[in-house]
């Protein structure tokens, strides 16, 4: 694969669109009325931690820049695999989720010793969110 070409011929607005979308699926996912609450008391953060901005800006940037850098990898395998639509980028980013990032949190959590709950909840939030980013590449590449 000529990864050059792939990234030159990718629609870096559907880049940046999937990037934002990282900060969509998360502040909705890990809302306090969603499994914020929960997923705050299992990495033993109070309430009041939770909430608090204090020292977020640079959690904040490296989220972007990995969310960037994971839509444009992910855009150039879509591409190199002729994976377009909506569906079948959903479908893409899903696998992807299960297969790299849900099994990394198993691992880790589990040789950790961390709660079997954490464990789904950040899992799936990465299935959810890289289904997301499959979506919007495969509707815009």
């Amino acid at each position: 694969m000529d990864w050059g070409s792939q990234l030159g011929d990718l629609n870096w607005w559907a880049v940046i669109g999937a990037t934002v979308s990282t900060f969509v699926v998360g502040g909705a996912w890990y809302a306090m009325g969603a499994f914020g609450k929960k997923w705050a008391k299992l990495v033993g953060l109070s309430e009041k931690e939770f909430q608090s901005s204090d020292g977020m800006t640079e959690v904040f940037v490296m989220t972007g820049v990995t969310s960037f850098v994971t839509a444009s990898v992910m855009g150039a395998l879509m591409m190199a695999t002729g994976t377009t639509g909506l569906v079948d980028g959903l479908l893409f980013g899903a696998i992807a989720g299960v297969a790299f990032r849900f099994g990394s949190h198993v691992m880790h959590n589990g040789f950790a010793r961390r709660s079997k709950d954490l464990t789904w909840i950040d899992g799936m939030h990465d299935i959810v969110a890289l289904a997301v980013i499959g979506a919007i590449l495969g509707q815009w590449l």
